[in-house]
């Protein structure tokens, strides 16, 4: 069980990946943003079960990968510089069999849309304005694929937080970063920017709603983006 700040025990040969891992997981789904400071080194060797130079070295990777800069002195700490983190980095923990496209949009399809219906019956208010708050990051993201991408996925990762389903957010956040890791972050063959927003509000609408069926049918045409490529 992941604490209130998004960490949890890390565990076997690979412990420096798996920090890194953690972090760009909550830095990716908007735990910690552009400005936040995470725990200390110390804190987060107690929250991962790890030791502090393993720790260490996972923030110097991300501060060497400009996803984190370390300030010294009393107001100083280990600061998120960005949200948009290098592919290379997020692919430290992937070993071994990577997907297929084919194989990753069919595994996302019951995840989300899980996540969506448990979403739409357990999201605030604030979920939502999060959820449109990400929306609202589409417009100015146009022309800029990293920032693009970071927008279009922060959406989903607001979903499965209003899902409260930590297990089912994970298995999305690892087939979003799959998928990452293999369009190299952003391909414009995939990408229909107008229908996107357009699809993005729809299924915030749907969500708002609390209809089951208006939203499984709204995300079927959500998913359907990249699933027809």
């Amino acid at each position: 069980m992941a604490d209130d700040r998004g960490f949890v025990p890390v565990r076997g040969g690979r412990l420096h990946e798996d920090v890194v891992d953690q972090i760009t997981y909550a830095v990716r789904r908007g735990r910690y943003r552009p400005g936040d400071r995470l725990p200390s080194i110390d804190d987060l060797a107690v929250m991962l079960g790890t030791s502090r130079p393993t720790v260490r070295e996972a923030i110097t990777l991300l501060a060497d990968a400009g996803v984190v800069t370390v300030r010294r002195g009393h107001t100083g700490g280990i600061v998120v510089a960005t949200a948009i983190v290098p592919t290379h980095v997020l692919g430290l923990s992937r070993t071994g069999h990577r997907a297929t496209l084919a194989e990753l949009t069919e595994a996302r399809h019951p995840v989300e849309q899980e996540l969506a219906r448990l979403a739409g019956q357990r999201a605030t208010e604030e979920n939502f304005s999060a959820m449109a708050e990400a929306i609202a990051m589409l417009g100015p993201a146009r022309g800029r694929p990293a920032e693009w991408v970071r927008a279009n996925d922060l959406f989903h990762y607001e979903i499965a937080r209003a899902a409260r389903s930590p297990r089912l957010a994970l298995y999305s956040h690892q087939i979003m970063e799959e998928l990452a890791i293999l369009l190299d972050g952003f391909d414009e063959q995939y990408t229909d920017y107008a229908h996107t927003v357009h699809i993005h509000e729809e299924t915030l609408r749907a969500l708002r709603s609390r209809d089951p069926g208006r939203i499984a049918a709204v995300m079927d045409d959500h998913l359907g983006e990249l699933e027809e490529t």
